[in-house]
This record gives structure tokens, C-alpha cells and sequence, in this order.
């Protein structure tokens, strides 16, 4: 495979003459996204929940606002499709989609793009004509209205009510709305395949079509332009002024996110340019997540094409690589706007005890609660942002919600064990609100990361967040001088005496992956137990061992790690939780080979991920088949199938721990023994900026922080003056 690592700025997704329908186009803005293929249709079929949908249209604020789009020009010879049958080029960028269509006498530019500060999306079309006589032509753009929150994947209202409000067309349905404008107005618009003036009109609408007559001149262009908003029907009906013509949004969108990009750091592996493209499409992938649905809520939307909504867990796991890429203002957002939905009491309709967060945001606003680990992971976001920013403001701020996420997890304890239960959250809710036939996308026997598998009642990986939550809040409560809530003193300790001793499995030089509520062990080999080896809580020569069987070929495939070992009798390779390979249990196996002295074969998983972005086009498919390398009934980008491989190239790779907040930060480079160098540069770290060069033996800092830094490695301690470089020692061959 052919990488060009050199490019800071990522390259186009897809540049082509050829269509090719099975490729995603998405393009995002902050509250709105357009979904598409790579032959420029308003269409892409992908398989969920077994069967094939189509996700063709346009959406904003969680809510699918159209189905599929169908664009038809007749130059009077006849119409055709703008489509796969006449596209002569496209290029996709994160900004928008620009292709080129031949049809007949014409040539038909379709640019798409997300507007920059609302909840829409924009269309132009252009018509040109190179000819030497003018033609008249006809142009018709036709849609259906869907307005549905996405979770309901396919299904939609039955009926809707609409109408014209000014110059604007407003169709609604239970609270949901798009409105659209166009420039210049149709000739004539039709609804359901009959002529519509824009009266009102409530029942099932079909089709939504409009048609232009447009005379082309001679060697001249001429353009149309569409603009849709939407999402709740108060946002459908606001801010109506915004010009209706869109030339150039895409590159006014690329622009915006260069700018973002060029303030990320920049990795170099002259060793493995592989991993450099990789950073670079994870990098470009990340941002084109980015959501702000509304006024209250920022975040990342989870996935595509069926997550586009802030799920607090994935959020989570992709918070960590913003923090490292350098946007603490996006993190802090984030953070906040999970923490604004806290539970101050128990809310059984939602699944929701005292402390607990959310697991899924939208406007609206819709929230759902019922998850035993979303709230364990926050305590200690918490703190990884003091220690990446040095300021404990947030900390301050957030503190008494810190405290009742603590209460929440420790009303769940069962002493004297100490360990946290998990487990019958949903069920619970159902129970208690009489709604169990009500299915909402599958059937969470446990909530934890592997919804739908049965892991209670003590979880490894639960186990390891309660104890980083404990920690966390330990270390917060000194750092801004107040008391620990009462009865959580000792508890991190006693639980890391236990923890090897509890779910050690001398038999498989592994771990538990759980333990039942009488003690006994869950003798199921998953890839959740590598988690271990980050927390420390393994001797090395153990952690070493797990990494190890870990990476046997019952767990450990070339395309990745599968959720449950093939020797399992529960394996299954089309099991979403008991035997697929998920990206983000690859990216845990590298973290746990880095952090173990596993180096060449942590880079070997690491490796892995990029090979996925690469050959993807620039998105992370949320899980492949168990027993074979193509990806199955699983989304085309998954934020946490991102996230972790950003994260590891900075804290396990590279070894970088911060602790701005008393002005140090640790190095340890985890390199292969055959690599020969690596760079890093613009690594934002409170507010100035580290950048490093290592080569075997040797490291080069420069620090450009208006106050001194401290870095720590395997040596000692080294004194970082501002605006200076320095060069470390280190010990060949044992960096990490």
C-alpha cells in the first residue's frame, strides 16, 4: 500500500472520475450532516440490524430530516438521473462534496456543503454550457420528508403538516421540522405528484419536487441553490435571513478546518510512515464528529450512520484525543454539557439514580440515562484535563457533581468485596416503568461498553473505571484543598490489593473478564482485561504474560481483536459483542503491549488501526467480522474506534503523561529497538507548547511556556527554561 505521509493537511476522502456507490460520502457541520455516495447521490445503502437501509438525505440536531435525494436535468433530449450514470469527477473533502456531471449539452456542478453556523445544509447547482447555442433546460430536484430522530433507523411518521411560511417551505411532524428556501424560486413545486401553491395541507405528503426552467446561454453558467434547516421545529422556523446562495461553502469549510488542523500537533515516524498517514485521516476524522446541536450541548456525536447524537460513553473515549490535539475548549465544553444533565434524584422513567450521567444527549432536550459505567469515566476526564491545561478551575467548578457521580458508584458497592456491581440497568427501568415491550435498538441485558452480551455482575473493566474514579476524586479533593466525601478514603487502595488476587486466571495467564455476585469467577476470555495493564495493577511479568495470550489467534486476528476468544462456546463472528473484531479492542491491545515493554508488538496493533483509516478513505469502521477482514452491520465511523489510536500515539507510544498542575510532565518513548527516530512538535500543554526528537539514547525538548517545566523520564528530572531546548538522556533500548 502506497502512503503519502508527508501531508500535514489531510487530503481529499475520495477524489475520483469513477462512481462508486458503496463508498460514504458524509458531510458534517457542527448540527447538521448530509449523507451521500461516491457516485454524488443522495443515497447510501448500508446494512443494519441485518437488512439493508438506505441513509440517503439530510440531517441535523439528531433528527433525520429527508431520505434520499433524486436530482434529474433535461437538456431536450430527455432527462436523466444525476447520478453514477453521468458523473465525469467528484472530490470529498470534510468540507463538502464537489462533482461534475455530464448530462447531454451540459455540464452539471453539484457542490454540497454544511452551513457554518445553523442547523443546514446547502446545495448549488450549475449549469454549464459550453455549446454555441443556448438550451433550454429543466431541472428537478425531488425529496421525502422523514423527521424522526435517527435511533428510530428507518422508521418514520405517518403523516405531516405542510405549508409555506414567507419564502420559506416548512414541512413538521411531532415537534420535528425542515424548512427550505430556494434561489431562484421554482416554477412549479409539487407534493405527493400534485401541484402544491403552499397551502397548508396535513396527511401523508410522498414526495416533495421542485422544477426549474432555466434557459442556458451559450459558453455561459447559471446557478441554483437550495438551502435545508432543521431539526425541532423551533429551529426550523429560526433565523430565516441567511442568504440562500452557497458558492464556495466547501472551501470556506475546508478553510475553517485547516485552521483547526494547523493548531494540532505534528507526529513524524520515519519508521512507520504509516502511521503518520493514519494520524493524519484519525486527526481529519475526529474533527468531522464535532457537534453543536444546539445552545447548550457541544460535544462529538458518537458515530456514523447511525449514532450522529452525543452518547456520554463514547464521548468519553474521544475526549482524551481532543485533549490531545489540543482544543481544551472543546473538551471543557463537553464536559460541561454532560455534567448539565447530571440526575439530581432518581428518575426510574429514565433509568436514572442520584449522580448518575446520561447516556445519550440530544435537543430537545432528549436524554436517556441506565448505564453502569458512562458516569465512572468522568471523575477522571476530570482530572486529565487539570493535568493537561495545569488550571483546576473546571475541577472547582465541577466538584459537587464530581462528588455525587463518587456517591452514585458507591451506592452501588457490595461490601466487604468493595467492588462495584453492574449489570440490569434497563431491565430495572423497564420493571419499574411497565414498559418492557418497548425494544430500543437491542435488548441491554448488561450496560456496560458490550451492551448486549451478559457481563454482571462485576466487570473487569467497570472495576478499573470505579477505581480511576476513586483516584481521581482522591486527587482532585487534595490539589483544591477540600475534604474526600466521607467513606471513599482507602477504598482505591484496598481495590488495587485485590484486584490481581480476585481476577487473576493462573490457568490462562489471564484475567476474569468477571466475577458473579457470590465471588465466583467468569471464566470468559475478552479483550477487556488488557485495561489492566495501564492502571499498573500487574507485575510486569504478568502484564507480559497477558499481553501475550492476548495476542494468540483465538483473541488477536491480522485485521484486529476479537470481543470474545473463537474458543469460547458462545463465539459467534457475526456477534456484535461475542466474537466481531472491534477497533477499539485493538487499540487496548496496542496500549497494553506499549505499557507492558511489548514495543514492536504494540506498534504492530497500532499499525493495525492505521492500515483501517487508510484503506477506508479516512473513516474507522466500528467492528469487522470475527472470521474475516470486511466490516459487518457496523458503522463506517465510530468516534471510539478513532479516539484511542490518537490517544495511544501520544500517552503510550510517545509515553507522555502531563501534570501541569504542579508544572511537570513525564516522558518515556515506547519505541520499537529498530526505530531510529520520531518527531512531535506543537504539543499544547497548558499554556505554552513541548516538542520532542528522539533517537536511541537521546531525547530533544523545547518548551515555548511563559513559566519553567519540569520533564521527568526513566533518568530523573530536567529543568525546561522557556523558549530553550535541551537534550535528555535516556537509557538505550529501555525508554518506556
Amino acid at each position: 500500500m502506497t502512503v503519502d505521509p508527508s501531508a500535514a493537511r489531510e487530503p481529499a476522502l475520495l477524489e475520483t472520475p469513477t462512481p462508486l456507490p458503496e463508498r460514504p460520502v458524509l458531510i458534517t457541520g457542527l448540527g447538521s450532516f448530509a449523507m451521500m455516495n461516491g457516485a454524488g447521490e443522495f443515497s447510501f445503502v448500508r446494512e443494519t440490524r441485518g437488512a439493508p437501509l438506505d441513509w440517503g438525505g439530510t440531517y441535523a440536531q439528531s433528527v433525520r430530516l429527508t431520505g434520499p435525494w433524486t436530482t434529474r436535468v433535461d437538456d431536450g433530449s430527455g432527462g436523466r438521473d444525476v447520478g453514477r450514470a453521468t458523473l465525469s469527477s467528484l472530490r470529498h473533502s470534510r468540507g463538502g462534496l464537489e462533482a461534475e456531471h455530464r448530462v447531454g449539452r451540459l455540464i452539471v456542478r453539484d457542490e454540497v456543503s454544511p452551513t457554518v453556523d445553523d442547523y443546514g445544509l446547502c446545495r448549488t447547482l450549475v449549469l454549464d454550457n459550453p455549446g454555441a447555442s443556448t438550451v433550454a433546460s429543466r431541472v428537478e430536484v425531488t425529496f421525502e420528508p422523514f423527521l424522526a430522530p435517527v435511533l428510530m433507523e428507518g422508521v418514520k411518521p405517518r403523516s405531516y403538516t405542510a405549508q409555506r411560511e414567507g419564502a420559506s417551505w416548512l414541512v413538521r411532524s411531532f415537534g420535528f421540522a425542515l424548512s427550505w428556501e430556494t434561489d431562484p424560486e421554482p416554477q412549479a413545486v409539487f407534493l405527493g405528484g400534485e401541484s402544491w401553491s403552499g397551502d397548508s395541507r396535513h396527511g401523508p405528503t410522498g414526495a416533495i419536487s421542485f422544477r426549474w426552467s432555466v434557459p442556458v446561454p451559450a459558453g455561459q453558467g447559471v446557478s441554483l441553490h437550495l438551502r435545508v434547516v432543521g431539526g425541532l421545529l423551533s429551529t426550523a422556523r429560526a433565523d430565516r435571513k441567511r442568504p440562500v446562495r452557497s458558492e464556495h461553502r466547501c472551501q470556506e469549510w475546508d478553510a475553517r478546518i485547516a485552521e483547526w488542523t494547523a493548531r494540532t500537533p505534528s507526529l513524524a515516524f520515519p519508521d512507520a510512515p504509516l502511521l503518520e498517514a493514519g494520524y493524519v485521516r484519525a486527526r481529519g476524522a475526529l474533527r468531522s464528529l464535532y457537534t453543536a446541536p444546539d445552545a447548550s450541548i457541544a460535544g462529538l456525536v458518537a458515530g456514523y450512520p447511525w449514532y450522529p447524537a452525543l452518547w456520554c460513553r463514547d464521548l468519553a473515549w474521544m475526549l482524551p484525543a481532543v485533549q490531545w490535539l489540543g482544543d481544551a475548549a472543546w473538551v471543557e465544553q463537553s464536559l460541561r454539557s454532560v455534567f448539565r444533565f447530571q440526575a439530581r434524584t432518581n428518575l426510574p422513567v429514565l433509568g436514572a439514580r442520584s449522580g448518575e450521567l446520561p447516556m445519550q444527549i440530544a435537543p430537545g432536550p432528549v436524554f436517556l440515562y441506565g448505564t453502569s459505567d458512562t458516569t465512572l469515566y468522568y471523575p477522571g476526564l476530570v482530572r486529565r484535563f487539570s493535568d493537561h491545561t495545569g488550571s483546576l478551575e473546571l475541577a472547582r467548578s465541577l466538584y459537587p457533581n464530581l462528588v455525587r457521580a463518587v456517591e452514585w458508584g458507591r451506592a452501588k458497592t457490595r461490601d466487604p468485596s468493595g467492588l462495584i456491581a453492574n449489570g440490569g440497568e434497563v431491565a430495572a427501568m423497564k420493571q419499574e416503568t411497565e414498559i418492557g415491550r418497548v425494544r430500543v435498538g437491542f435488548d441491554a441485558v448488561d450496560t456496560t461498553i458490550w451492551d448486549s452480551t451478559d457481563r454482571r455482575d462485576h466487570a473487569i473493566d467497570v472495576q478499573l473505571l470505579w477505581l480511576d474514579s476513586l483516584e481521581a476524586i482522591g486527587s482532585l479533593s487534595r490539589e483544591i484543598g477540600v475534604a474526600p466525601p466521607s467513606g471513599i478514603e482507602g477504598r482505591a487502595e484496598a481495590l488495587r490489593k485485590e484486584f490481581a488476587s480476585r481476577y487473576g486466571w493462573p490457568q490462562e495467564g489471564y484475567l476474569y473478564d468477571s466475577l458473579r455476585a457470590d465471588g465466583s469467577p467468569v471464566r470468559t476470555l475478552r479483550p477487556n482485561a488488557l485495561r489492566a495493564v495501564r492502571y499498573g495493577l500487574l507485575p510486569d511479568p504478568d502484564a507480559r504474560a497477558l499481553v501475550h495470550r492476548a495476542a494468540t489467534e483465538d483473541l488477536s486476528t491480522p485485521w484486529g481483536v476479537r470481543t470474545l476468544s473463537n474458543r469460547d462456546p458462545s463465539y459467534d463472528p457475526l456477534a456484535y459483542h461475542d466474537g466481531r473484531v472491534w477497533t477499539i479492542a485493538t487499540a487496548w491491545a496496542a496500549e497494553a503491549a506499549l505499557w507492558a515493554g511489548e514495543r514492536a508488538l504494540g506498534v504492530e496493533y497500532l499499525l493495525t488501526n492505521a492500515r483501517r483509516l487508510v484503506e477506508e478513505g479516512g473513516y474507522a469502521a466500528e467492528c469487522y467480522r470475527g472470521d474475516r477482514p470486511e466490516p459487518f452491520d457496523a458503522c463506517f465511523l465510530l468516534g471510539f474506534s478513532v479516539a484511542p489510536f490518537l490517544s495511544n500515539l501520544f500517552g503510550s507510544l510517545w509515553g507522555i503523561e502531563p501534570h501541569l498542575t504542579v508544572g511537570s510532565v513525564d516522558v518515556r518513548p515506547r519505541f520499537p529497538d529498530a526505530w531510529h527516530s520520531a518527531s512531535l512538535s506543537g504539543l499544547t500543554l497548558g499554556r505554552g507548547s513541548l516538542s520532542l526528537s528522539w533517537s536511541p539514547g537521546r531525547l530533544e525538548a523545547t518548551w515555548s511556556g511563559p513559566d519553567p517545566l519540569s520533564l521527568t523520564g526513566a533518568l530523573g528530572r530536567w529543568r525546561l527554561e522557556p523558549g530553550t531546548r535541551s537534550e535528555v538522556p535516556l537509557p538505550l533500548g529501555s525508554e518506556g
